[in-house]
């Protein structure tokens, strides 16, 4: 089956970007990650890790690449079916701070509120707060998931680097 391109630039800002900073501290449990994709989350639920599982970059990048080669084309992905699968599925536990980074490239469900409204499920239940991340040079309106607009990114080839960094400072600095 082939990606679609936008899935392929999500994949690589992650690997390449996201998890690769060295204010992360996997090992000893400090930080703690997991991969969920969307559409249909609970269609990759035996590949997505549960919060103290992932006690590395590589076991996030070994994860990243399973759900990949599980991924689907549907024709109706929303973002809210990963809030809904968090929700649901995966208690981050009694960390203080919870950040959910999304990054995608689908605005759909920021418009009809779905989203929205798991997210904000998200921030009741387990204090979620949200950094969102949009790929590619066209704008799309998934600003509205993010915390604050400081919190809002959109990352090119040109500056996936820089916008992971910037994620880095907000969640070492909270």
């Amino acid at each position: 089956m082939t990606k679609l391109p936008q899935t392929q630039g999500v994949l690589n800002f992650i690997q390449k970007y996201l998890y690769n900073s060295t204010n992360y501290n996997f090992e000893d449990g400090s930080t703690q990650a997991i991969n969920v994709p969307y559409p249909d989350s609970g269609v990759y639920e035996n590949y997505i890790l549960h919060y103290p599982d992932a006690t590395s970059t590589e076991l996030l990048d070994i994860n990243i690449d399973q759900l990949y080669s599980e991924v689907m084309v549907l024709t109706d992905p929303k973002i809210e079916r990963a809030y809904e699968y968090i929700l649901e599925e995966r208690d981050p536990g009694t960390s203080s701070t919870n950040i959910l980074v999304t990054v995608g490239v689908d605005d759909i469900a920021a418009f009809d509120g779905s989203a929205s409204s798991y997210m904000h499920q998200l921030q009741q239940k387990y204090n979620f707060r949200s950094i969102v991340v949009s790929i590619g040079p066209n704008p799309n309106y998934l600003e509205v998931l993010a915390e604050s607009p400081d919190w809002y990114f959109t990352a090119t080839d040109s500056n996936g680097k820089w916008v992971a960094e910037q994620i880095s400072r907000i969640i070492c600095h909270l």
